[in-house]
């Protein structure tokens, strides 16, 4: 399914203390995330901006890293994070199959149904970085 992955909330400046945690999920608010990756980050985005796909790829380079061989750290963009918060509970299953049917999800044989488990997740944490105001970040492993 992809990418061992955690999502994190946390302030903006701990970016490499959450990198350079041996566990981020024992010191950081998260959950586990398998199989998101920045890739599929992008596709979301294009999805609920409809902008180009290549055009956003810029957007979720890691800002930190490991090591070269990871893990690395990809910081939500500001303008994904608000989309996401503002997602309805009704919209979450068409905002799925959009997302679903990309190119990126597709290559792994995402259903919609999974996509929609994904959505769920993600748009709880976007919601909860505003409330808290902290960032979302998505660590990967490989």
């Amino acid at each position: 399914m992809g990418s061992a992955a955690d999502l994190i909330l946390a302030a903006d400046h701990e970016g490499p203390a959450i990198v350079a945690s041996d566990y981020a999920l024992g010191s950081f608010r998260g959950i586990n995330i398998d199989g998101l990756d920045p890739l599929k980050l992008a596709a979301l985005h294009s999805v609920l901006t409809e902008k180009a796909f290549n055009g956003l790829l810029g957007e979720y380079q890691p800002i930190a890293e490991a090591s070269p061989n990871g893990p690395w750290l990809v910081k939500f963009p500001g303008e994904l994070v608000g989309l996401l918060a503002n997602i309805p509970p009704e919209d979450h299953a068409s905002v799925a199959a959009k997302w679903a049917s990309s190119d990126q999800l597709q290559e792994e044989g995402w259903s919609a149904q999974v996509a929609e488990q994904f959505i769920a997740r993600v748009v709880h944490f976007a919601q909860n970085a505003g409330f808290e105001g902290k960032e979302v970040f998505l660590l990967v492993y490989d």
